[in-house]
C-alpha cells in the first residue's frame, strides 16, 4: 500500500512538471503573435497531446516520459521558415553562404564526367530526372576529408564540359510582421480563371483567409505535408486569399504552392527550387511567384533558363540585403522579372536589393495573413506577389510570345520612378496590383 502510494505521488508530481511546462510554453507562444508565430507552428497541439497522454498512461516509466518531453521540445527547434535547426548538416562556400554539407550538385552530367567523378571517389547519392526541364540532378557525396570548395574544384578540373556547384539554400525576403491593421476598401478583378505558381514554405491552409480558396500544394522536399509557415501563408494569402475585409489580389484563382522547405533542415536547397520549377512545368502553370533569394547557383539557372524557355514567367524578390549586397538569385537571371519593393509614397524599401530590377510594387507595410490573425509585413518577398498577380491576368498558359507580350505591356504600363527607361533601383517603374490599377498602372 506504501509503495502504491508513493508510485501516485511520483506520477502527480510528473503530471504537474509536465502542467507547467503547457502553461510556461503557451504564454511564451502568446507573446510571439503576428508573422513570427510560424516559427513555433503546431507546438501547441503537440503539447495537448503529451499532456492528454500523461492522463492516459498513469503506468508509463519515467524514462517514457522523458522521452515524450524531449520529442516534444524538439518540434520547437526550427528557423522562421520551418526548417530544423541542424547545423551539423549545413557547410559555407568560400564566399560565406550557406551549403548542404558533404554534397556537390552535378547538372545533367555526361557519363564521362559521373566517371572522372567516380575516379576522384565521388559517390552519386542519387540521381533525379527533371523530365519538364529537360535535365537531371546528380548529388555527389563528397569524399571523406576533403572540403567543399576543393571538391568542386577537383570536379571542374576532371570535367571541365560539366557543370557543378554546391547546394546553396535560399531564405524568404520578408521581415517580420508588425501591428495589424483593417484593409481599405478595393475593387477586386475576376480571376476564376487564373491560375498561378508560388515557390515558398508551407501553408497555415486553416487560415480564415483561405476558406474558399482552391490550393494544390506540393512538398517538394520530402513526404507528407511540411509545417506551415509563416512566410508561406502570407505570400499565399496575398495571392488568393480573401475572408471579410481581407482581399488577396486573386481572390478565386487557383493556385499551385511549392514548398520548397518542408521543414527540413536543408530544405531550401537549390535543387528543391529547381524541383518546384519542374512540378510547375509539368502542371504547365504560366505564371509563378518566388520570394526567395540567394547566391549564384549552376543548377538553379539552368534550371530557370528551361522553365522560361517553356515559355513559363518566374516573378521574384530582388532581396532584402541592401543596396550595396551583390546580386540575388534567381532575380538576377536573365528573363526573370525582378521586383524591389516601394511604400505607399513609392519611396524604395530601406534595404531592398538592387540588380537587374524590372518592376517596383507596394511591399512596406502590407496587410497579409499570419499564421494566426492578419499583420503588417514589409519586405521585397510581399512586393512581388502585386506583380506576378498582373502577369497571371494576362498568361493563362505558359507562351513564349505570350510572355514577351505580357512584359511588354506592363513595361508600358508602369509607372517611372526614376532614370529612364529603366532605372537601376525601380526598373521600369511602379505596378499596382490588380486590385487597385487604375489606367493600366
Amino acid at each position: 500500500m506504501n509503495r502504491s502510494r508513493r508510485l501516485w505521488k511520483m506520477l502527480a508530481g510528473t503530471a504537474a512538471a509536465g502542467g507547467l511546462l503547457f502553461v510556461l510554453t503557451g504564454a511564451s507562444w502568446a507573446q510571439l503573435g503576428g508573422l513570427g508565430g510560424g516559427i513555433l507552428q503546431g507546438l501547441p497541439g503537440t503539447i495537448n497531446n503529451t499532456t492528454n497522454d500523461l492522463g492516459r498512461k498513469v503506468t508509463t516509466t519515467t524514462d517514457d516520459l522523458g522521452r515524450t518531453a524531449n520529442s516534444t521540445l524538439d518540434t520547437v527547434k526550427r528557423d522562421a521558415i520551418g526548417r530544423r535547426v541542424a547545423p551539423q548538416q549545413l557547410d559555407r562556400d568560400p564566399l560565406g553562404a550557406r551549403i548542404v554539407r558533404g554534397e556537390i550538385l552535378a547538372v545533367s552530367p555526361s557519363a564521362a564526367g559521373l566517371a572522372a567523378a567516380k575516379q576522384l571517389d565521388f559517390e552519386v547519392l542519387r540521381s533525379e530526372p527533371l523530365a519538364d526541364l529537360g535535365l537531371t540532378a546528380v548529388a555527389l557525396r563528397i569524399p571523406h576529408g576533403m572540403s567543399a570548395s576543393d571538391a568542386l574544384a577537383a570536379l571542374k578540373k576532371a570535367d571541365p564540359q560539366g557543370s557543378y556547384d554546391y547546394d546553396h539554400l535560399y531564405d524568404p525576403s520578408g521581415a517580420n510582421a508588425v501591428v495589424a491593421a483593417p484593409a481599405a476598401a478595393m475593387s477586386l478583378p475576376n480571376a476564376t480563371a487564373a491560375r498561378i505558381g508560388m515557390i515558398d514554405g508551407g501553408i497555415a491552409v486553416r487560415h480564415p483567409a483561405f476558406a474558399d480558396a482552391k490550393i494544390l500544394a506540393k512538398n517538394v522536399v520530402g513526404s507528407g505535408n511540411g509545417p506551415p509557415t509563416a512566410h508561406g501563408t502570407a505570400v499565399a494569402s496575398l495571392l488568393v486569399g480573401e475572408a471579410g475585409d481581407f482581399h488577396g489580389y486573386l481572390p478565386g484563382a487557383t493556385l499551385y504552392a511549392a514548398d520548397a522547405f518542408g521543414g527540413e533542415t536543408i530544405g531550401g536547397g537549390a535543387i528543391d527550387i529547381v524541383r518546384a520549377l519542374d512540378w510547375l512545368a509539368a502542371n504547365r502553370v504560366a505564371v509563378t511567384n518566388i520570394s526567395l533569394a540567394g547566391p549564384p547557383n549552376a543548377l538553379l539557372q539552368a534550371g530557370v533558363r528551361a522553365f522560361l524557355a517553356r515559355g513559363h514567367v518566374l516573378v521574384a524578390a530582388v532581396g532584402n540585403a541592401g543596396p550595396a549586397a551583390p546580386p540575388a538569385y534567381p532575380a538576377s537571371y536573365p528573363g526573370v522579372i525582378a521586383v524591389t519593393s516601394v511604400d505607399m509614397e513609392r519611396r524604395v524599401q530601406i534595404d531592398a536589393g538592387r540588380g537587374e530590377v524590372t518592376f517596383a510594387a507596394l511591399g512596406v507595410d502590407v496587410r497579409a495573413a499570419s499564421v494566426r490573425g492578419y499583420a503588417k509585413v514589409t519586405g521585397t518577398s510581399f512586393a512581388a506577389p502585386a506583380v506576378a498577380a498582373r502577369f497571371a491576368l494576362l498568361m493563362p498558359q505558359p507562351d513564349v510570345y505570350a510572355a514577351q507580350r505580357a512584359t511588354a505591356m506592363l513595361e508600358h504600363a508602369a509607372l517611372p520612378l526614376g532614370t529612364a527607361p529603366r532605372d537601376p533601383a525601380t526598373g521600369y517603374g511602379y505596378l499596382a496590383a490588380p486590385s487597385v490599377a487604375v489606367a493600366g498602372r
